[in-house]
């Protein structure tokens, strides 16, 4: 339930005398009740101020967040959360994910806990410090904005008193060079004042979470069931809810898989709004996503065209953003500083010809797209796989001789493969034919060559070393001559279904658990071995004793058939792809 900024204020009274009853002078009696009045009248003001949010869905609009904020759950937590003693009495960090909803989360527990009518709550967003001043001065100086005679000399007795909850914000957008001042500030105010608690927000591996003060707790994914609350708030028409919430229940892996935050999920019924359609996979999803947050809705407007501050149209701000995840993408960049953000932005803009300040751009991105947004003091994508998709909508747009000499570096270089492989997994959807010929079918080619495989015939087996090692460890190695190379990490992932599912299945069918079983890649450059150790050599022994290698051979020509035939599908695709009837009747063009 909302309660009023005056009902607020009668809540707080009972608190806030008890905080600041002792903490003014004699000389101020008189006129006591009339400035706890105007003290109360403020600070519920400002406390309403708190739940009052713009969002990615509303646009430019402020809204209370009670509209549409679904209770966040936190691991190990099995209640409901109404308020902050539901989490814990002592001082905590809760951290979370970009997207995840940690402000929102801090903001309703600030509202929360004034309504409790128990201590008087403030929120303070550290991004909002200054770099010469001390937590205490930026504390004092917000309480002063209510309570007008209010000093940092009383902060001591406020302090003190238990009757003080300290909600601060973004403890992540500390600059770098005052988190250890600001560390030691709280840990000094922790051992002071254990009266009173402090509510931290912050990204994972934040240096407030190694501190032995604070207990961590950790923001939960979004389940279906938080999905679901989610869409009722966001949504007025009971058809279209209805069809989004089973669209969820019917996705693939790969949508349940990017809707565990409420960003994603409000970025998941944005589309649907501008599309009225379900996107079916994360390709489709992404597809559409940029134009609609461009447009924001307003393409539906007669006449109406959305104003970028970079200047630059959709096309051309989607082009630099392609390339501007393309960049990141080969640095294994998911977060950047903005002074990195700016030289690829800068770079981008030189290569697209197009013109702009790199500064409106990053703006753009951050404030109207909102693919990658401020995350303390950078900027960081809101998933990976958005990178992935729009580094590879970079790599489909460019020519198929282009195309061929990526996907030909890609193959051999495998510090390359592990940075763009999630891209690659995108352009087979997006970039089929090309996909296909120069990659995924070079290299089974070389694998059918290389074992010598055939409908019902294959050398595999004879690639397949089994070596004791000692008496507690057995190796089991797939080519240890490295003729392969690189390329058994671009695999079709057939070959890794054969060691992973087949091999080891057979070997252990009698005990398919063994104590421990690891797998290590030879450290050398070409990558050609690939090595699985496994322990408790007694129990492997028994089972090496039973084993039929008849079946092993069975199963082999089965995963080899199945290249087989992925290659001839693989080839009819391309050939369909590269014939065309061209069927005209000379008299038309007479």
């Amino acid at each position: 339930m909302v309660v009023t900024a005056a009902v607020l204020a009668t809540l707080l009274k009972d608190p806030l005398t008890k905080a600041l009853g002792w903490t003014f002078s004699e000389a101020l009696k008189g006129s006591r009740n009339q400035k706890i009045e105007k003290s109360l009248e403020s600070l519920s003001k400002r406390i309403t101020d708190v739940i009052k949010v713009k969002t990615i869905y509303q646009g430019a609009k402020s809204i209370n967040l009670n509209e549409f904020y679904v209770p966040t759950r936190v691991n190990s937590v099995s209640t409901r959360i109404e308020c902050i003693s539901d989490i814990d009495s002592q001082s905590i960090v809760l951290e979370g994910t970009v997207g995840q909803g940690k402000s929102i989360f801090m903001r309703y527990l600030t509202y929360q806990e004034a309504r409790q009518s128990k201590r008087v709550p403030i929120f303070f967003e550290l991004r909002r410090l200054d770099d010469n001043q001390s937590l205490e001065e930026a504390i004092s100086l917000t309480i002063n904005n209510w309570i007008h005679l209010f000093s940092k000399e009383h902060f001591v007795k406020i302090a003190e008193s238990g009757n003080l909850v300290l909600f601060l914000d973004g403890f992540d957008e500390l600059p770098h060079e005052i988190v250890k001042r600001l560390l030691n500030e709280i840990e000094g105010w922790c051992e002071r004042y254990p009266d009173m608690q402090l509510i931290i927000s912050a990204r994972p591996e934040s240096e407030i979470q190694k501190s032995n003060y604070f207990k961590v707790y950790k923001l939960s994914s979004y389940r279906f069931h938080e999905q679901s609350k989610l869409i009722d708030k966001l949504v007025e028409e009971e058809k279209s809810r209805e069809i989004l919430k089973q669209a969820i229940k019917d996705s693939t892996h790969e949508i349940k898989e990017l809707l565990t935050t409420p960003l994603m999920v409000t970025l998941f019924v944005m589309t649907y709004r501008a599309l009225s359609d379900v996107p079916k996979s994360q390709s489709e999803f992404y597809k559409a996503l940029f134009s609609v947050l461009t447009s924001r809705h307003d393409k539906t407007k007669p006449g109406y065209k959305r104003q970028l501050s970079c200047n630059l149209n959709e096309s051309q701000l989607q082009g630099v953003f392609e390339e501007f995840c393309y960049l990141t993408g080969n640095k294994n960049k998911l977060i950047l500083s903005y002074d990195e953000a700016i030289e690829i932005i800068k770079k981008c803009l030189v290569n697209q010809k197009t013109g702009g300040s790199p500064t409106d751009v990053i703006e753009d991105f951050s404030k109207v797209v909102c693919l990658l947004l401020k995350d303390g003091l950078n900027y960081s994508f809101v998933h990976k796989s958005i990178q992935e998709y729009f580094y590879a909508s970079f790599i489909s747009k460019k020519s198929e001789r282009a195309q061929e000499k990526f996907y030909l570096k890609y193959s051999k270089n495998i510090h390359l493969f592990f940075k763009a492989k999630g891209a690659v997994r995108f352009l087979e959807e997006t970039s089929k034919y090309n996909y296909y010929k120069y990659f995924r079918l070079p290299i089974i080619e070389e694998y059918i060559e290389y074992y010598g495989i055939t409908r019902n015939s294959n050398t595999l087996i004879n690639n397949l070393l089994i070596n004791n090692i000692s008496k507690s460890e057995i190796e089991i190695i797939l080519d240890d001559k490295g003729k392969i190379q690189s390329d058994f990490y671009c695999a079709p992932i057939e070959i890794i279904d054969f060691l992973q599912k087949y091999i080891f299945s057979l070997i252990f069918k009698i005990d398919t658990n063994p104590s421990k079983l690891t797998s290590s890649k030879v450290n050398t450059e070409d990558m050609s071995e690939t090595r699985f150790i496994i322990e408790d050599f007694e129990k492997i022994e028994r089972n090496l004793n039973s084993f039929e290698l008849k079946k092993l051979k069975v199963e082999i020509l089965e995963v080899s058939n199945k290249i087989i035939s992925k290659r001839e599908e693989i080839i009819k695709y391309i050939n369909q792809q590269d014939d065309i009837d061209i069927d005209i009747d000379v008299s038309d063009i007479i």
